[in-house]
């Protein structure tokens, strides 16, 4: 070995992850980076490969390895992957707020407004960023020789530059998406260099390129094992990426998302809920399964029969120090009272959701109950929840919406019904975390099947959905494109699409408002330019970058 890329050095901390011929447990175990030396690193070249590709999944799934936050001056469990996206994709929309006032930053992101020097535009894209640099630095240790890998082991390697390219492509859609013209490094970009600022079409072009690659390097090999990612989280971002085409390039690709979205749905038809029409769609026979305590088996890798949850985060109580993920998808909700509804012993009293979209599910009079599985686990007027103070405070919690929970710390069999055996009621628990569901691969080809014309396929995949919700299937008269976002919002809801799914049904500046949009109570349009947020200030200051129209 003639060097050591400086990454391996000098990052703050690695992890060790199992691979097992691609069949074993991603096991996050933190260890001393201190111990991988100059001397050393030729003892065991493959297992510290090991570690450093466990840092691209980690960076993913908490905020930093031993407690240490990757991103400096910012909250760490508010720069932790999924809730750094829920903070831009979620709560600015009519799902949900957030509602300590004496945050003025999170207080102006509810309102959906955003600017260049607030804290959380520096927050998320540093978040990003760093997974974007993490998974290019490994991807160019390995290019580069630097680990010595056995030729029998090269295997693993290549295996390893596959995921990893996966991993980078997920971080650059959400780049793409929210700010639209972000900086790239490509393999050759060397560390420490200030890579250029990208046109947001000429970024869709080679992150899709790249996935297209990393598909076809797979060749008919869609198997996945748990808690990574392989040919399905591939394709099913190639699904989003294309999905989005249109907004993101000017050029819609519904073809494209419809040949992805096809080979991921083929693949999975013959297991799970059954439809009326008598197809069994892989989807898990009831909606609350699949955000359980127990849902590691409806995973990728996992092992029932049913792999609805495509691309999972795992978790891990005892091993796993986490403020995002299925634990923030709980304690952000709910107060005191509500721990022993969840089993979950941490209790924000954060959020709340919007009048309008609570609106959107089916209930009844007393707007209490309804036949909506997806609902089930809602704190609604039963639970003394209401709508009369719109005011987002704390001080109003309980009296300014409900509750949108889906994630609970109960073991579910898989009819939805709480099953013999139960976790214990702790403040971290091991729910994988969803990121691509199923579901959201078939509601997205149904979009794309409207507009390819094939109203009849849209109509049959909605009601997919429909169906495994507990509810009547929209018939082909009353079926157009807006039923159909509205079932994605019902579906998909805090599950970071919201926004996105706004600004390609042309809603989010105008056409659609929703309280304290825009910081007026019963919500105003936004300006033209809020389809994309604000670079972060310091970044385009340090880096030279030029700043997003408007801002």
């Amino acid at each position: 070995m003639k060097t050591i890329n400086k990454f391996i050095l000098s990052i703050g901390a690695v992890a060790s992850m199992a691979l097992g011929a691609c069949t074993g447990d991603l096991d996050l175990m933190p260890t001393d980076p201190q111990k991988i030396t100059a001397g050393s690193f030729d003892e065991d070249p493959v297992g510290y490969m090991d570690r450093v590709m466990a840092d691209c999944y980690l960076q993913f799934a908490t905020y930093g390895a031993n407690g240490n936050a990757s991103v400096s001056g910012t909250d760490g469990g508010m720069t932790t992957f999924q809730r750094a996206l829920f903070i831009l994709e979620t709560i600015p929309t009519d799902e949900a707020n957030w509602l300590p006032a004496a945050d003025a930053d999170y207080g102006l992101i509810q309102y959906g407004i955003a600017s260049p020097s607030n804290t959380i535009m520096y927050g998320v894209y540093s978040r990003l960023m760093i997974n974007v640099a993490v998974c290019t630095d490994f991807i160019q240790t390995v290019n580069n020789g630097y680990f010595n890998i056995p030729a029998d082991q090269q295997w693993k390697a290549d295996e390893y530059l596959r995921q990893a390219r996966i991993l980078r492509a997920a971080a650059y859609y959400y780049l793409i998406d929210l700010w639209g013209n972000v900086p790239y490094a490509s393999d050759d970009t060397s560390i420490g260099s200030v890579p250029p600022q990208m046109d947001r079409a000429e970024l869709f072009g080679i992150m899709t390129t790249d996935l297209e690659q990393v598909v076809a390097a797979y060749g008919s090999n869609a198997s996945q094992s748990w808690g990574y990612v392989g040919k399905e989280v591939a394709e099913a971002l190639l699904v989003k990426y294309y999905l989005n085409a249109e907004v993101y390039t000017g050029t819609p690709r519904w073809a494209d998302c419809l040949r992805h979205a096809e080979n991921i749905i083929t693949r999975h038809k013959g297991n799970g809920f059954v439809a009326s029409d008598g197809v069994a769609t892989g989807l898990a026979k009831n909606y609350s399964t699949l955000f359980a305590a127990n849902n590691r088996q409806y995973a990728n890798g996992g092992s029932g029969d049913v792999h609805e949850n495509l691309w999972v985060i795992p978790s891990d109580v005892e091993r796993m120090t986490s403020y995002a993920n299925s634990m923030f998808m709980i304690a952000g909700w709910i107060g005191g009272d509500q721990n022993a509804k969840y089993n979950q012993t941490e209790a924000w009293k954060c959020m709340s959701t919007r009048p309008e979209f609570a609106a959107l599910f089916e209930w009844d009079s007393n707007m209490t109950n309804s036949d909506d599985q997806r609902v089930a686990w809602w704190c609604t007027a039963d639970d003394g929840f209401n709508f009369s103070d719109l005011t987002y405070n704390q001080a109003s919690w309980g009296n300014n919406g409900y509750l949108a929970i889906k994630y609970t710390n109960w073991n579910l069999d898989e009819y939805g019904d709480k099953m013999a055996s139960q976790p214990n009621a702790t403040k971290m628990i091991s729910n994988d975390y969803a990121v691509i569901r199923l579901a959201e691969i078939y509601l997205s080809a149904a979009e794309a099947y409207i507009h390819q014309g094939n109203s009849t396929k849209a109509l049959e995949y909605t009601n997919y959905i429909r169906e495994r919700a507990g509810l009547q299937g929209w018939s082909a008269g009353e079926f157009n494109l807006d039923n159909l976002f509205q079932e994605r919002a019902r579906e998909l809801y805090t599950e970071n699409v919201r926004r996105t799914d706004l600004i390609r049904a042309g809603k989010w500046i105008s056409g659609y408002n929703w309280t304290w949009k825009n910081q007026t109570l019963k919500g105003s349009d936004f300006p033209a330019h809020y389809n994309l947020y604000p670079l972060p200030s310091t970044i385009v200051s340090l880096a030279g970058m030029k700043q997003n129209p408007g801002y």
